[in-house]
């Protein structure tokens, strides 16, 4: 199985140095929906200053990003 990487980004990176195994694209993405879903819910103070989940393979490519501001 590939392995994805969600890193918090806004102007600086926070690496996720572990990543997890995932069978697809589709579900790294439902993944980092619920990472920025519960961040958005724990740690208020991060939205609306643009914060993100990048999503990246195990290759180093992007594979999307996911907002948390669009999830409050």
């Amino acid at each position: 199985m590939p392995r994805y990487h969600f890193d918090l980004v806004d102007s600086r990176t926070v690496t996720d140095e572990g990543g997890a195994e995932l069978a697809d694209d589709i579900q790294a993405l439902d993944v980092a929906e619920e990472i920025a879903r519960r961040l958005s819910k724990e740690r208020p103070e991060l939205r609306g200053r643009h914060f993100a989940i990048l999503v990246t393979n195990q290759e180093g490519d992007e594979i999307g990003q996911v907002p948390l501001d669009l999830l409050h």
